[in-house]
């Protein structure tokens, strides 16, 4: 049984500050580095304790001592770049990349899929990018933050 659109959970995502074409969601961007120490815990593996409820939920009780409702604690309002040292949105090539990927360069610009902005948003290499944080990436595919914005979607 599938929710309805109106009752899913909000989504992070990062779009072109030109245009607003959106590129990626969370699920799509690498963690590294320091980020995988406070990646939530959907991204380092769903600790659960002995009762099967992952970690990251709370258990509410009544005054009577009834069990109530688990109330997830919602991650989806968090950034999704958590250390500010770093310089972009490390992502996995995605499927609007084809029209710059097809040449076969080991490197190059990544450009905005929308054919009326074409705004350079950041630049790949196959063998890999380092990044602001120190944290060698590979691939490395960057899209630079100043040039997208990370808005919620409900």
């Amino acid at each position: 049984m599938e929710a309805s659109p109106s009752q899913q959970a909000p989504r992070r995502r990062i779009r072109c500050k030109m245009c607003r074409q959106e590129l990626a969601g969370r699920e799509q961007i690498l963690k590294h580095g320091s980020m995988l120490e406070n990646a939530p815990p959907d991204v380092q593996g769903d600790e659960q304790d002995q009762t099967g409820v992952p970690a990251e939920q709370e258990q509410e009780t009544s005054e009577s001592g009834e069990s109530g409702l688990t109330k997830a604690v919602d991650l989806s309002k968090e950034p999704t770049l958590t250390d500010p040292a770093c310089s972009g949105y490390f992502v996995e090539p995605l499927k609007w990349m084809d029209h710059f990927l097809k040449d076969g360069s080991l490197s190059g610009k990544i450009i905005c899929p929308n054919p009326r902005c074409k705004a350079k948003l950041g630049n790949y290499d196959w063998a890999g990018a380092h990044c602001g944080c120190k944290e060698w990436v590979t691939p490395g595919f960057c899209i630079n933050r100043s040039k997208v914005d990370e808005i919620t979607l409900l």
